[in-house]
């Protein structure tokens, strides 16, 4: 075996790129052991792979560069086991987080599809609902700061000259099974039972009330209660002209 290898040698041993390793150099993180002052070649003895492949290890599970340095710097059995399970706690919250990341991916998928093989956009009709849970966001103020609106499909409320958003998780009716993991029910609001006007509008969400006003001009002999829900199937999350943009329109008819 070498007693030195270059920068290119250890680089290949490692999968690592020249720039890769002059940085580590210039960062002090890992220094060749040999410079030659007339060419700057840098020469790095064998036995200094066991202090690369500790800064791979690290890199691998995640660590920063400052955080490989204090590590490094500062190793013991009883230190180094210490870190390693507090970077294992730390793997795990964010494992937790990207999963909770790929439920909602899923979750989107499935009620996307689920809606749109079974989509008339010309049709409106009168359909019961029984109470269904979401959770309360608030006025669009308080919207793209909340996590659930981008974890749920997105409901809006129109009642009188109010305005307001939630969450929708209560998907069961849609024929999807409803995700309340994680959720404290007592905190989440309800959707009130009962017969429901059901149409579509498809297009960008501005124009949504012009879709109101002929549901209620081509049902007038309804008792509308005022309420209005939009529940959104295709939004700006996937896909980019507003123009196909769907919306499920749900009014609620009043119960006298």
């Amino acid at each position: 075996m070498k007693d030195y290898l270059t920068v290119s040698e250890i680089g290949k041993l490692f999968g690592l790129g020249v720039q890769t390793l002059h940085y580590y150099d210039t960062i002090d993180l890992f220094k060749p052991a040999v410079r030659d002052s007339r060419t700057g070649y840098r020469k790095y003895k064998f036995d200094q792979v066991y202090q690369l492949a500790s800064i791979r290890y690290l890199r691998k599970m995640g660590y920063s560069l400052d955080d490989v340095r204090k590590f490094l710097n500062s190793r013991n059995s009883l230190d180094t086991i210490g870190l390693l399970k507090e970077r294992s706690q730390i793997l795990h919250k964010q494992w937790e987080v990207l999963m909770q990341i790929d439920s909602a991916i899923q979750r989107k998928i499935q009620y996307i599809e689920h809606k749109c093989a079974t989509l008339d956009l010309d049709s409106i009709e009168v359909r019961w609902f029984p109470e269904r849970r979401y959770i309360s966001i608030g006025s669009e103020d308080h919207l793209y700061t909340e996590d659930s609106f981008y974890f749920y499909p997105t409901i809006a409320f129109y009642e009188g000259n109010l305005k307001y958003f939630g969450a929708y998780f209560d998907v069961s009716m849609d024929g999807l099974s409803a995700d309340s993991n994680g959720i404290d029910l007592q905190a989440t609001s309800v959707i009130p039972s009962g017969n429901y006007l059901v149409g579509y509008h498809k297009g960008p969400y501005e124009k949504v009330e012009e879709r109101f006003s002929q549901m209620q001009e081509a049902y007038s002999a309804l008792h509308l209660s005022g309420l209005v829900i939009n529940f959104n199937i295709i939004d700006q999350f996937v896909e980019q002209n507003s123009s196909n943009y769907i919306t499920e329109i749900q009014m609620k008819i009043s119960d006298v």
